[in-house]
């Protein structure tokens, strides 16, 4: 696909879009939520978000009468959690076909950034697997900002690095959370990519074109 004129930059969210980590992530989750005796919810309800976040939100809805107890048994869950998903990753890094030679091509006419919800650490594990660290003008992860998505302060701060407004820049997404966020942020072009979520549900959350794989984006 061809980007409209005046677009200068590219920043991408990374699970779901640049390496396949959704069904890691969940298994991740059920482990350590069943474990500490939670109920895992739908997965595509918190696709997207902050590990800490989501620990939070489960915390306070299925155990209303721990409040004293919070922060540490979400510090507890939420480093479990991470430390599960990483060792997944790494035994088998789950990245998206064609993603290295899209990125690379994309990166010879655009500038590039990644904000990712996730941890410094599972983005520099994404790094160091794809090869494409040296693509990337700008790089922010979840632990860069206080709030998360739905909130739009990782694309704001993105578009901060990358020297940008949000009119000259598109967002490569696949979760509704995030497309709210770069939408909220200001961004020109929020593209979507269906298959962590179904394309009806990231046109609901206003998505302003929906693609099948990565590779749309260079055809």
């Amino acid at each position: 696909m061809s980007f409209a004129a005046g677009i200068s930059s590219i920043i991408f969210d990374m699970d779901g879009v640049l390496w396949q980590s959704s069904d890691i992530h969940a298994a991740a989750y059920r482990a350590v939520l069943d474990q500490a005796g939670l109920e895992m919810p739908d997965y595509q309800s918190i696709a997207g978000r902050r590990t800490s976040d989501v620990m939070r939100e489960l915390l306070m809805a299925q155990r209303p009468s721990k409040s004293s107890e919070d922060l540490e048994a979400i510090t507890v869950l939420t480093k479990a959690k991470q430390d599960a998903a990483r060792q997944l990753l790494r035994s088998r890094p789950p990245l998206t076909p064609d993603c290295a030679a899209v990125v690379r091509e994309l990166a010879r006419s655009k500038r590039l950034a990644l904000a990712s919800s996730a941890s410094a650490k599972t983005i520099a594990l994404f790094l160091d697997c794809s090869g494409i660290r040296g693509c990337f003008d700008a790089v922010v992860s979840g632990d860069g900002v206080s709030i998360s998505k739905p909130h739009p302060a990782i694309y704001q701060l993105a578009l901060q690095k990358l020297g940008c407004a949000g009119a000259e820049a598109a967002v490569v997404e696949d979760a509704p959370a995030g497309v709210r966020a770069a939408l909220d942020a200001g961004i020109a072009s929020v593209i979507a990519i269906e298959g962590t979520v179904t394309r009806e549900r990231l046109v609901e959350a206003g998505a302003h074109r929906v693609i099948a794989n990565l590779r749309e984006l260079v055809a």
